[in-house]
């Protein structure tokens, strides 16, 4: 009987474990599709000065640990590239060039959706409406493998011009023209 619960208990702890590993390697690739989606582009969302740092931001410590780790000693345009971890109130936005909303933050991007101080900040999240809410782009996974959408509109209006290189490589948002 004690075999059985100890047996029981590992093969929970090894899913749990594996969960873990799979959101934390998602989350670096994500951090890295940021990251080359912020090197082909550009507009008056980020400024090339090398004295600036890029700062990508979000509100999961999960995934801020990840880009952490994935991003360490990369630059962008010669500015260094930071990871800051928020902790959903807006003020907190200033600096932020690239703001990440997980699944888990929809309270959070709910408070700040709206807010003048995204003007000019890529907004890129997961959730299956995020563009219809305002973001630019949205991550999906598909056959395991992570795919995103994106809406060239929302990103014009955020003075961010994508390169057409990535346009191709994603899934392009259609608005309702009704």
């Amino acid at each position: 009987m004690m075999i059985r619960q100890l047996f029981i208990s590992l093969l929970v702890a090894l899913c749990l474990s594996g969960t873990a590993l799979a959101s934390e390697r998602e989350y670096a690739i994500k951090s890295g599709f940021m990251f080359n989606f912020a090197r082909y582009s550009h507009g008056l969302w980020f400024s090339d000065d090398p004295e600036e740092h890029y700062v990508l931001c979000g509100f999961s410590p999960e995934f801020t640990a990840a880009a952490k780790q994935a991003l360490a000693g990369q630059s962008l345009f010669g500015a260094e590239v930071m990871v800051r971890q928020l902790n959903g109130f807006e003020e907190e936005l200033s600096g932020c060039h690239t703001l990440f909303v997980s699944r888990d933050d929809v309270a959070e991007w709910t408070h700040i959706a709206g807010s003048q101080q995204l003007k000019n900040m890529m907004l890129v999240g997961e959730s299956d409406d995020f563009i219809e809410s305002g973001g630019h782009i949205r991550f999906y996974v598909v056959g395991g493998k992570v795919r995103f959408e994106i809406d060239p509109e929302g990103l014009e209006k955020a003075g961010i011009a994508m390169s057409s290189k990535v346009l191709r490589l994603g899934r392009i948002y259609k608005r309702d023209q009704s």
